[in-house]
């Protein structure tokens, strides 16, 4: 039986919008009761006008976690920032205000490799506030991780694996556009990759966790994080990069073991991709290979997974939890039409 939860929403940018909308849309399974974001164009506004509809939820911005209290929701969806330590403090103190938290933070899906001093500090609130934590989303999160896992399972050996994944930035949020450098100069992208709160973040994640899944005794992991440069001015539809400017950035990550390469991962990004798609090779005993023709899009898909998590979650034993160590992930919203 599919259980209910009442949920708030931390953090009101594209990505908390569209969660927020979701849950609206799921109402036999979430009850949204409160939203939090201290933007001063948000603060206090109702929900329903920063959804751009002309419903009134009685859902105004709350500014603290303070001003939520009252609400007693048990689970919070929290998407505001990607990196440590910021995603951790936050995240921090909504455990220990008792609420159990599903995270896009991207550089908090896979802990144990990243930060183990972290780990064990949000691990430790966690446990004795009674709730759970994890992150997810579709990079890291989903397809150059959890989906990879999941397709070497028919194998009785595996020798090396190869994912790959090419997406048109044009489409997506503007936030993530700016994240990742569109419109900088490569002087300008190379400064701003020194600050370590800019540009991808996850692949080496995913590297870890496959490596950590598949007991793979690795040598070392290599990554790298290339901007791409427009030979042309680029004229989008709601954006322009000028020719010598960042139009796009490719991130690679190696796990090499014996000087061999055992897990490569690619992902590219650019707003003047002319194909997208996903690509995940499993040199194995079946071989397993898989295309995903147009890729899966990003935004909608990490919605998705933090909404079809929440259950796996709260059914899990208290502290942090990655996404292999709960049950298999799947659609379990309140109808399917």
């Amino acid at each position: 039986m599919t259980r209910k939860f009442k949920v708030i929403q931390v953090g009101l940018g594209q990505i908390g919008l569209n969660i927020a909308k979701a849950l609206l849309s799921h109402p036999d399974k979430f009850k949204l009761v409160g939203c939090m974001d201290n933007a001063p164009d948000k603060l206090h506004k109702d929900l329903g006008e920063l959804l751009d509809l002309k419903t009134i939820y009685n859902l105004p911005v709350a500014g603290t976690i303070g001003e939520l209290k009252a609400k007693r929701a048990s689970l919070a969806f929290h998407s505001t920032v990607s990196f440590l330590p910021d995603a951790a403090d936050q995240v921090a103190d909504l455990l220990k205000h008792g609420y159990n938290v599903i995270t896009t933070a991207e550089e908090l899906f896979f802990l144990k490799k990243r930060d183990i001093k972290i780990f064990h500090h949000l691990d430790k609130i966690a446990k004795a506030k009674r709730v759970r934590i994890m992150a997810t989303g579709v990079d890291p999160g989903y397809v150059m991780d959890s989906l990879v896992l999941m397709l070497t399972a028919p194998c009785v050996e595996v020798r090396s694996i190869r994912a790959e994944r090419m997406i048109n930035l044009s489409r997506m949020r503007l936030s993530l556009q700016r994240k990742l450098g569109i419109g900088l100069s490569k002087e300008e992208f190379i400064e701003e990759t020194v600050s370590g709160k800019f540009g991808p973040s996850g692949l080496t994640d995913s590297a870890e966790f496959l490596a950590s899944y598949l007991d793979i005794k690795y040598e070392r992991i290599r990554s790298s994080v290339q901007p791409i440069i427009a030979d042309h001015d680029f004229h989008g539809e709601n954006i322009f990069v000028a020719k010598n400017h960042v139009v796009g950035v490719r991130q690679e990550v190696s796990v090499e073991k014996s000087d061999e390469v055992v897990i490569s991962l690619r992902l590219s990004t650019r707003i003047d991709a002319s194909i997208e798609y996903d690509a995940i090779n499993v040199d194995g005993d079946p071989p397993v290979n898989v295309i995903i023709n147009n890729g899966i899009m990003g935004d909608t898909a990490t919605v998705g997974l933090m909404l079809n998590q929440a259950e796996n979650l709260m059914n899990a034993p208290p502290g942090y939890h990655d996404m292999a160590e709960l049950p298999l992930p799947h659609f379990s919203m309140d109808h399917f039409s």
